[in-house]
């Protein structure tokens, strides 16, 4: 072949040269796949007989990949073979072909192969597959099915509710008994938030409740509340919380659900033998007293009246010997019914023993409206009784006792009431008196008062005392409350619980409030000082201004300062109390919502307004250790107000158990006459010196 021939074909020889060296170099970076794959790969021709298999085929069918060759892919796999045994693929479509496979051992082995075709759609020359080992998945799947049908199970053989909350609020999960409880179905159930579950207004302190959950594991785990069935019917529950965390992350809350319908029926049971007249199911004189106490502290914060009628049946006794006992006590039930169906709901009605009955009536305009009450109870008795089959005609005496919010409690209303009733007696029945024109009278105690406070405000014979607030746990003192004191020059300290409400009454607070704060700022206290404010005071005009020239005027570093709002300064106009503590905010002085819970509720403005502290009334510090609700609600208030990172101070501190009881429930600070009582400036800097020394 001449050297032309040759150069002829080199062109060809090079290509074919090529393309083997490409071909070796595919096939080896194929078997280097292979071998790392975990899965069998493998090509058939248009019979399925296999023509190539890799080398996992050993793991996967337990045969060697020689021994595969020139086996159908029908004899090892059970059912058609897709593309082969059906309509040819849309180009190289992938198929996904789930079927059992024959093992070498003679088992059954459950696999997933992916089938594509090789060549055109018009002149296909095999399938080529990539078979993989589905038994490790299917495993783990039914072991997790079987672990979820166990958890299933086990939550719904709970008598109590169990439902996981995301931390934004949906329900993942949810038992049978939380359902049946509801009244809801699963599926509904996991379209549901906590606000579809919980009544509007426990909604923010139920996210309280799991925020603090998820911030502190020392805050208490159960609580009380209500939740609403899918009727809208309330529930009464109690909950346990505990945070479910993933790799370190609060990823939801578990919640335990309590139904107390039976424990609060049988507590409501005994509650009744304790506070209700059996007779007549009327309140006794200890309920009657702490709704005649609870009157006192609204009347004091609202301006109004109070009033306490004391009735006793004219000549009962006579128709109690006549009849006799028992019929007298039936006449007693007829006697109560007629008054509760007459006197206003509002007012409280109660038995105070034999045939005298006692009325509470709160939020009265003063003696005029307390007139119209006895009144009312008088016209009751107008109608005849049908008793044992006869009409009896009855009458009453009635003795009214009238007070506003001063010092008083329900004893002394009860023995002006009695003694004015036995008044109405003397006057010959069937008639009603009111108050007493005795030195005693409480209303001409209260004007005597009035006019001895106008003097001492002239004169200047009030002080300001201090009151320490320490840290709960290391009882370091971190502030005072100044507390203002009346020395009276007959009788001695008064108590503010009967001053300040005639100072705000009258309007002198105002100026009083005004000379407290300079008092205060100027007083030398090493510690962060509180003031209380009027609700009056907010709405003087300029009264930031007020605040920042006083504290330009003493020297008081505005951060040293906090102003404590009481509960009524949340029914004041809304902008207008917003502006003002915009302006303290900007000074850099703190404020402090003082009495929280005793008063108009704060929660619908703790929102808006911008605190920093919330005290907890001594009403509620002063029942934490006894038998009740009081130490549940102290725990709610200091879980809100650390929530809302707010500090929490707790009021009327007298006992180490109160303070255990508040260092559990992981209370800021506290203040009380367990430390120290309010104290003079100069007693109150050395306490201070002694407790950083001790």
């Amino acid at each position: 072949m001449g050297i032309d021939a040759l150069l002829g074909f080199a062109p060809a020889l090079v290509a074919r040269s090529r393309w083997q060296r490409v071909s070796n170099e595919t096939r080896q970076r194929m078997g280097t796949i292979s071998q790392c794959t975990p899965d069998l790969l493998l090509e058939t021709n248009l019979e399925g007989v296999i023509t190539f298999a890799s080398e996992r085929a050993i793991h996967v069918l337990g045969y060697d990949s020689f021994a595969l060759l020139g086996q159908s892919i029908r004899d090892l796999a059970e059912g058609p073979v897709p593309i082969l045994d059906g309509p040819p693929p849309d180009g190289q479509t992938m198929i996904t072909w789930n079927t059992r496979w024959h093992h070498a051992s003679g088992t059954g082995t459950y696999l997933t192969t992916v089938l594509t075709s090789m060549g055109s759609r018009e002149h296909p020359r095999g399938l080529r597959g990539v078979v993989r080992d589905q038994q490790d998945r299917v495993e783990t799947e039914r072991a997790l099915r079987e672990s979820e049908e166990r958890f299933r199970a086990a939550l719904n053989t709970a008598r109590n509710g169990i439902m996981l909350v995301a931390n934004d609020g949906h329900v993942l999960l949810s038992n049978d008994a939380l359902r049946r409880l509801l009244g809801r179905t699963e599926l509904e159930m996991s379209a549901l938030t906590v606000a579809d579950v919980v009544p509007g207004r426990y909604v923010d302190q139920f996210a309280a409740l799991m925020a603090s959950r998820m911030w502190s594991d020392a805050v208490p785990r159960q609580y009380e509340l209500q939740l609403q069935a899918a009727n809208g019917t309330p529930l009464d529950v109690e909950i346990t919380l505990s945070p479910v965390r993933e790799d370190g992350r609060d990823t939801g809350t578990l919640i335990e659900v309590h139904d107390l319908t039976e424990s609060r029926r049988t507590s409501e049971t005994i509650r009744r033998m304790a506070d209700y007249d059996r007779l007549t199911g009327l309140p006794n004189r200890d309920l009657f007293d702490r709704h005649v106490q609870r009157a006192l502290i609204d009347a004091r914060y609202q301006g109004r009246s109070v009033a306490v009628l004391m009735l006793d049946l004219d000549r009962f006794k006579l128709i109690n010997d006549t009849l006799g006992h028992t019929s007298g006590d039936r006449l007693l039930r007829t006697v109560a019914e007629r008054l509760t169906s007459h006197v206003p709901p509002q007012h409280v009605m109660a038995r105070f023993g034999g045939d005298e009955f006692l009325v509470l009536a709160p939020d009265l305009g003063g003696r005029a409206a307390a007139e119209g009450i006895a009144r009312r109870v008088l016209a009751a008795f107008r109608e005849p009784f049908e008793h044992d089959g006869h009409q009896m005609k009855l009458s009453v005496s009635i003795g009214v006792a009238v007070v506003g919010g001063e010092q008083a409690d329900a004893d002394l209303l009860i023995r002006i009431a009695d003694a004015a009733m036995h008044q109405a007696k003397d006057q010959g029945r069937d008639g009603y008196v009111i108050g007493s024109e005795s030195a005693s009278d409480p209303a001409r105690l209260r004007l005597e008062l009035e006019g001895d406070l106008r003097a001492a405000v002239e004169h200047d014979q009030l002080e300001v005392y201090y009151q320490p607030q320490l840290d709960t746990e290391t009882g370091v003192v971190l502030g005072v409350e100044a507390l203002l004191r009346w020395r009276h020059p007959l009788r001695g300290l008064v108590s503010p619980a009967e001053f300040v409400p005639l100072l705000e009454e009258t309007g002198l607070i105002i100026g009083v409030g005004e000379t407290v704060l300079r008092w205060s700022t100027d007083g030398g206290q090493p510690v962060r000082v509180a003031v209380n404010v009027s609700p009056r005071q907010l709405l003087v005009p300029n009264f930031g201004a007020v605040v920042r020239g006083i504290l330009e005027e003493t020297g008081l570093p505005p951060h040293a300062l906090e102003l404590e709002l009481t509960e009524t300064a949340a029914i004041l106009d809304l902008e207008s109390v917003l502006g003002v503590l915009g302006e303290l905010q900007a000074l850099g002085v703190t404020t402090a919502i003082d009495d929280f819970g005793v008063g108009e509720s704060w929660l619908v403005r703790l929102r808006d307004f911008p605190v920093h502290t919330l005290k907890v009334d001594r009403y509620f510090v002063s029942g934490i250790t006894e038998p009740g609700n009081a130490l549940a609600i102290v725990e709610a208030v200091i879980a809100l107000g650390h929530a809302l990172g707010l500090l929490v101070i707790a009021e009327g501190v007298e006992t180490e158990a109160q303070l255990v009881a508040l260092r559990a429930a992981n209370c800021d600070m506290v203040q009380g006459f367990y430390y120290a009582p309010a104290l003079e400036s100069g007693d109150c800097v050395r306490y201070i010196e002694e407790r950083s020394a001790a």
